[in-house]
This record gives C-alpha cells, sequence and structure tokens, in this order.
C-alpha cells in the first residue's frame, strides 16, 4: 500500500512537470522566434518595441496564470480519481449437491 501511494505522487509529479515544460517550452519558442519586436532581452530602445514588449509581458503573465491554474486543476482532478476507494464485488459459486 504504502509504496502504492509513493507510486501515485511520483506520478503526479510527473505529470506536473511536464505540463509545466510544456507551457514554459512553448512560451519560449515564441519568444525566440518574435522577440526581435521587443528587442529580445535588451531595453526597447523605440516606442514600437515598448509597446511590443509590455503586450508581451501581459500575454505572457495572462498564459502563465492560466496555463498553471489548469496545471493544479488537472493534478487535482487525477489525484481524486487515483485515491479513490475501489469497490469489489465478490461472487462465490458451490454446488448444492450432486444432482
Amino acid at each position: 500500500m504504502r509504496k502504492n501511494y509513493h507510486s501515485r505522487k511520483e506520478i503526479l509529479d510527473k505529470i506536473e512537470k511536464r505540463f509545466k515544460t510544456i507551457m514554459i517550452g512553448g512560451l519560449a519558442r515564441f519568444e525566440q522566434e518574435f522577440g526581435y519586436l521587443w528587442n529580445n532581452d535588451e531595453a526597447p530602445t523605440t516606442k514600437q518595441e515598448a509597446y511590443f514588449r509590455d503586450k508581451w509581458e501581459d500575454l505572457r503573465n495572462d498564459l502563465l496564470d492560466h496555463g498553471n491554474n489548469q496545471i493544479r486543476n488537472g493534478i487535482q482532478d487525477l489525484h481524486s480519481y487515483l485515491n479513490t476507494v475501489e469497490k469489489y464485488n465478490l461472487q462465490i459459486f458451490y454446488n448444492k449437491g450432486d444432482k
């Protein structure tokens, strides 16, 4: 029983880590492709770069907030599912005699 509990905890932790990796990886790839619009990691030098930087920061924060919320909800759903008590149905067959 104890081994099973640790296995469930391990799988929930691994799933959470994978979903976070998906989310962060997607944001990083977007930043890699379109970061030139806000001068990547450097300070914006034009009004347009500053505008895109503000837009990107707002969008990135919204995506992270939404993604983290959904990850928490999904992990709670999995946790609830994995911790439900399974009901057993026992059927016993017997002979009433030699007829």
